[in-house]
């Protein structure tokens, strides 16, 4: 019942935190300041906040594949032990 009633506390938590991301995001500067741009300013930056998400995501994700990697080489040459 602990277990249960400590499980449903910490989805609550999460659930009132991540609802209230959007009011944060509505304080954001830039976006604020996209909205106002003109058309051609307005594509252009928001372009640039494509382009910049998309970095953030592929960065760790190629550094995750290229430590696996290093990790499944040094396995295969006897560099480390098999798990």
């Amino acid at each position: 019942m602990r277990c249960l009633r400590r499980a449903f506390g910490i989805g609550t938590m999460a659930i009132v935190v991540l609802a209230s991301a959007p009011a944060a995001s509505r304080a954001c500067p830039n976006c604020k300041e996209a909205l106002s741009a003109q058309p051609g300013e307005a594509t252009r930056m928001a372009d640039g906040f494509n382009w910049s998400i998309l970095v953030m995501l592929g960065v760790p994700a190629g550094l995750l594949s290229v430590g696996g990697l290093a990790v499944r080489r040094a396995v295969r040459s006897g560099v480390l032990p098999e798990f």
